[in-house]
Parts: structure tokens; C-alpha cells; sequence
């Protein structure tokens, strides 16, 4: 019976109509009120943005930490031994506020990647806001959003 077409039964149809329909549900809502966690349903807002030409503001988060040699210094975020990008850390940046213990992960991470280099005392988290006018940035704020002292 080699070419034969079988039709699925009314039992096999429901329960396929069913899971169609539970997976166009979470992402109907996930799209309205999910956030970056809800991958793959989720609306992946750190890309899905536009910014008011006139009066907007864009909003940029990164590292930065003090080294046990006194300076000052940007962390790459790809390349600090957690695995940690950019994207992470603003998604998470309402769990980072709460918990700033989470950033010691990323000096473990950095000590065991760089033995050599100086050790990292503090990790800041950085936020930086630039408005616009007209489309051009007319003012730059920049603050510490989150300070970890390093264990």
C-alpha cells in the first residue's frame, strides 16, 4: 500500500487544532504582555524600539569595575567568562537592581579567564541616556545604576 494517503482521524485533527491554537494564544499574549524571557514566543524588546526623534531618549546599559591596581575600566561583556552579553544584562536589569550580588558571578568569571590581569574590586553597572531633538542627541546623563563590592 505504498502511495496510499491516510486522513487523520477527528480525534488526531482536535488534538493538532488544539496545540495550533495554544501556541498562537501564548504568542498573541507573550507579544502583549511577555518579555525577553518568554524566547522563543517572546516580543525580543531590546530590539523592538523606536525612539521619539523629538524628546525620545535612548537608554544604554554596560560594565564597568575598579581593578585591585587602582583603575577604572569597561568590561567587555563577551568576554568576561560568564557567557554574559549585553542583552542579558539589560534583561535582567530589574533582577540586578534587586540582587546585586549576581554581579559577583562576572568577577569569578573574569578570575578564572584572566589570572593574570589585576583582580576586580568593584562592578558597576553603567546606564547611560541620551535625548534627542529633532534626531540629534542634545544631552547625555550617565550614572552608576548598580555597585557590587567584589568578595
Amino acid at each position: 500500500m505504498q502511495g496510499e494517503r491516510r486522513r487523520l482521524g477527528p480525534r488526531a485533527r482536535l488534538w493538532r487544532s488544539a496545540a495550533a491554537a495554544a501556541v498562537l494564544g501564548a504568542l498573541c499574549w507573550s507579544s502583549a504582555y511577555g518579555s525577553d524571557d518568554h524566547f522563543p514566543l517572546g516580543p525580543m524588546t531590546q530590539f523592538a524600539f523606536a525612539v521619539d526623534e523629538d524628546g525620545g531618549e535612548i537608554h544604554s546599559h554596560w560594565l564597568e569595575a575598579d581593578t585591585a591596581d587602582g583603575r577604572r575600566i569597561r568590561l567587555s561583556m563577551d568576554a568576561v567568562g560568564s557567557g554574559l552579553k549585553r542583552a542579558e544584562v539589560e534583561g535582567q536589569m530589574d533582577r540586578l537592581v534587586r540582587d546585586p550580588s549576581l554581579l559577583q558571578g562576572i568577577a569569578d568569571g573574569q578570575r578564572r579567564l584572566h589570572p593574570d590581569r589585576p583582580a576586580l574590586t568593584k562592578i558597576y553597572v553603567v546606564k547611560q541616556i541620551r535625548t534627542l531633538r529633532r534626531g540629534e542627541v542634545v544631552s547625555t546623563r550617565q550614572f552608576d545604576r548598580v555597585v557590587w563590592t567584589v568578595r
